[in-house]
């Protein structure tokens, strides 16, 4: 496994609690504190990531194209005004 060095500005006393997880045996070094939070965050995102790409993929392409068709329709008057954010949470809801 290849290793980058890197610099890291922290506020003193994150710094000071770190080091007292180190000092009291929980990470064997300041290192192996900072890469388990860095895997434990992105553990988190990754499916954060993954539930939001699977709910909302779509391609510039495909959301302009959108945008262009919901325009005409508007224009053609085949649009929904929606009159306040009661209105506009329910026909979301409705979807």
């Amino acid at each position: 496994m290849e290793f980058k060095k890197i610099t890291i500005s922290l506020p003193t006393n994150l710094y000071n609690e770190s080091m007292n997880l180190v000092k009291n045996g929980l990470f064997s070094n300041f290192s192996d504190l900072v890469r388990t939070g860095i895997r434990e965050e992105l553990k988190e995102l990754r499916q954060l990531t993954q539930d939001f790409n699977e709910r909302f993929i779509y391609s510039d392409k495909k959301l302009i194209s959108g945008v262009k068709q919901s325009m005409k329709e508007a224009s053609a008057g085949k649009g929904k005004v929606l009159k306040s954010d009661k209105e506009m949470d329910k026909y979301f809801k409705a979807l």
